[in-house]
């Protein structure tokens, strides 16, 4: 008899169930407030579209210009 038939891989309990630390079933969310309609899916899309179009100028990488020290002052003014 082999241990690799009489024992299963994975343990019963480490198969997730995505009911981690929850015992029971999730709650509902809470209803939104009578002032506050959700958007259709039109109006997600042009607000999408906005915040795209706002944010594609932006760039994340190497500072445009380096901080200026006062050696590097002195040494542009020409003095030493």
């Amino acid at each position: 008899m082999t241990t690799a038939t009489a024992t299963p891989a994975v343990p019963d309990e480490d198969h997730s169930t995505g009911t981690a630390w929850r015992t029971g079933p999730r709650p509902p969310a809470p209803a939104l407030p009578e002032h506050i309609t959700p958007c259709t899916p039109a109006e997600q899309a042009e607000h999408l579209a906005v915040l795209t179009e706002a944010i594609s100028g932006f760039a994340v990488g190497r500072a445009l210009s380096r901080p200026r020290t006062h050696t590097a002052l002195a040494q542009q003014e020409g003095t030493p």
